[in-house]
């Protein structure tokens, strides 16, 4: 049980960590391996680009899941405390909406770079395992607002974890 709770809090962040370090590792060498041994790498560049691409989607549902997303916060200051529980559930069902149709509509775009056989020029990787970054990423955001959703009418609204708090 403690297994799944340190899951449910710290997943997003450690695939963000993992991945911008393997990202970071991987610039490094092709510096080095570029200027210093005058021989680069062909592909490292192109999985640091999908590497990023599959962070930031992830990057959403971890600032769903912190309440760090971006907000517009001008009816919610202006019309009083009382309403913005209510701002907060609008908010949320727009990102669940949101996340719920990109899911629904990557779905077939992936299918269908599935059927081609489309892959990337150096890394021979198959294009529909990068595109899968918007259905698995937004997949879990919709979640996170689910979560976020189940809390704010428990009336338990999660604030960021103090680790993180600007």
């Amino acid at each position: 049980m403690k297994a799944l709770l340190f899951l449910e809090r710290y997943f997003e962040r450690i695939i963000l960590t993992a991945s911008l370090s393997v990202m970071a590792v991987v610039l490094l060498a092709q510096v080095f391996m570029r200027y210093f041994m005058r021989s680069p790498f062909v592909w490292s560049e192109e999985l640091a680009r999908y590497i990023l691409v599959w962070a930031a989607i992830l990057g959403v549902s971890l600032a769903v899941r912190e309440r760090r997303h971006i907000s517009v916060d001008f009816l919610p200051v202006v019309m009083g405390p009382r309403v913005t529980g209510f701002f907060s559930v609008i908010a949320h069902l727009g990102v669940l909406a949101f996340s719920v149709i990109l899911v629904w509509e990557s779905l077939p775009l992936i299918e269908r770079l599935k059927m081609i056989g489309q892959t990337s020029p150096a890394l021979n990787l198959p294009m529909w395992m990068v595109y899968l970054a918007v259905p698995v990423g937004f997949g879990l955001t919709a979640l996170r607002t689910l979560q976020a959703l189940w809390m704010d009418f428990r009336g338990h609204p999660e604030k960021p974890h103090p680790e993180v708090s600007s």
